[in-house]
């Protein structure tokens, strides 16, 4: 449709911020449409076997709680913005259900491009909300860096969700709203010339500890989280996070191809290479070292690591047990991390429950205390006094990874995904003989808490596909 027929206000056009912001926004309308007219229920029931009415059904790409740029509704320089979604026309067998059909492209077509492409069909202060919000994290997140830090919470942030298959905000009645300490509060000016105080969290390296269930996890993955805008009323929307940042897990039994892990691990038994390490079946402490790795040759600078899903031994080896072996190859993280900040500007953010040896190498650390944010960096100097601990620290780092990446696949095999959580590689060619014993192949995404939409794990399967196709064709 072109955009002066569409009524849209020019200003929302003015940024690539605000055109995705109104894209998304147009997305979500549209879905919301669908589902209140029931759009997206066919015209009959598949339980009448194959001559039964079919089909029918529209459906769009579903927008979760973050702000991304889609292919669902694309803005084309000042002249037009396109809404694509799909809808199965009716059948019943061979037989085309014409009446069916006119209702679905003469009637509910229409009803939906009207309320969802036409400025005086929308709600126009949620829509202007909508995008100055965006603007706003926008704007706020660009001003990290240059302020010292890696994230930013607004005071009154809703950070618990609804539940664990939600990404909704929690109640405001059963959650306590966040509040800074008053040591690390900062201010900020947004892009609408409001001002906002929030917790700042320095670059360096930082603990977020506490008591179980205090909120610690909840306040990382928050921040893992705070990478992405959010739409009004999440909670999170003036959560901001360095844009690099990524989050680091150990991932037992991931397939891992010439990685250097060498500044963690610096021989295995056989003499196997760790500067171009390889394996099908990784263990824990591998595969974090090649993600912390692979993290770093992506070009992150804030690493984000939650202690109970990490390799305990890639993390931390103390006294004892250094005294006890001596033939060790690991070299843990807490003896790298401040090397890492020192030469590669890289920082940590880390919750800690049981590994006291890291209060010896952090910059700050915060306690959660009944989901209330509080700065113990003396009270932990204190008690390293008390129960000193020697924590070695190596003066460099290691060798960063740096690779030419290629991608060699069958012209015959497809890369899809149907998930956020996999990417599926198989054969065009049909199997005569399918073996029920044998697991999918594909790439497990499972481990990428990031990955916010199936939408993201599409592309990523788009961009293999066509990487492979490029690559054979340079030979």
């Amino acid at each position: 449709m072109p955009l002066g027929q569409t009524g849209f206000p020019r200003e929302y056009l003015d940024s690539p911020v605000r055109r995705i912001a109104l894209c998304d926004y147009v997305t979500r309308a549209a879905a919301s449409i669908i589902r209140a007219k029931h759009l997206d229920e066919n015209v009959g029931s598949s339980n009448g076997g194959w001559s039964a009415p079919k089909g029918g059904a529209f459906n769009i790409n579903a927008a979760g709680q973050e702000v991304l740029p889609r292919t669902s509704a694309i803005i084309k320089g000042t002249e037009t913005i396109e809404l694509r979604f799909t809808a199965a026309l009716p059948a019943a067998g061979r037989t085309v259900l014409g009446q069916q059909a006119h209702q679905i492209l003469v009637v509910n077509l229409v009803e939906l491009v009207k309320h969802a492409l036409l400025h005086a069909n929308l709600d126009h202060a949620k829509l202007r909300k909508h995008i100055l919000s965006v603007e706003n994290q926008h704007e706020l997140r660009q001003q990290l860096s240059e302020r010292g830090l890696v994230a930013f919470i607004a005071d009154g942030s809703i950070l618990p969700r609804a539940s664990g298959v939600s990404q909704a905000a929690m109640k405001a009645q059963d959650t306590v709203p966040f509040k800074s300490p008053e040591e690390l509060k900062v201010s900020f000016m947004l892009a609408d010339c409001t001002q906002v105080s929030g917790i700042g969290i320095p670059k360096g390296i930082t603990l977020l500890t506490g008591g179980g269930f205090h909120g610690k996890s909840t306040l990382l993955e928050a921040i893992e989280l705070g990478v992405y805008d959010h739409i009004p009323g999440d909670g999170r929307e003036l959560v901001v996070t360095d844009p690099t940042a990524m989050k680091i897990r150990a991932e037992d039994g991931r397939c891992v191809t010439g990685t250097d892990i060498s500044p963690f691990i610096s021989t295995l038994p056989g003499r196997e290479d760790t500067v171009s390490f390889s394996t099908d079946d990784a263990s824990g402490s591998t595969s974090m070292a090649a993600n912390i790795q692979e993290a770093l040759e992506a070009g992150t600078k804030a690493l984000l690591i939650d202690e109970d899903s990490s390799a305990t031994n890639l993390l931390v080896r103390d006294q004892r047990m250094q005294a006890l072996i001596k033939n060790e190859p690991i070299t843990p993280l807490v003896s790298k991390v401040r090397a890492l900040y020192q030469h590669h500007g890289v920082s940590t953010i880390m919750v800690v429950g049981g590994l006291g040896d890291w209060l010896a190498v952090a910059d700050q650390i915060i306690a959660m205390d009944s989901y209330v944010p509080r700065l113990i960096t003396d009270q932990a100097h204190a008690v390293l006094e008390q129960y000193p601990s020697e924590v070695m620290q190596d003066t460099k780092y290691g060798s960063l990874p740096s690779r030419d990446l290629q991608v060699h696949l069958p012209g015959d095999i497809l890369v899809y995904s149907a998930s956020k959580s996999f990417i599926g590689i198989k054969s065009q060619a049909k199997n005569a003989v399918t073996d029920p014993s044998e697991a999918p192949q594909g790439i497990n995404l499972q481990a990428l808490d990031q990955i916010v939409e199936a939408g993201q794990a599409k592309m990523v399967a788009a961009t293999i596909q066509r990487f492979a196709g490029a690559t054979s064709t340079q030979g």
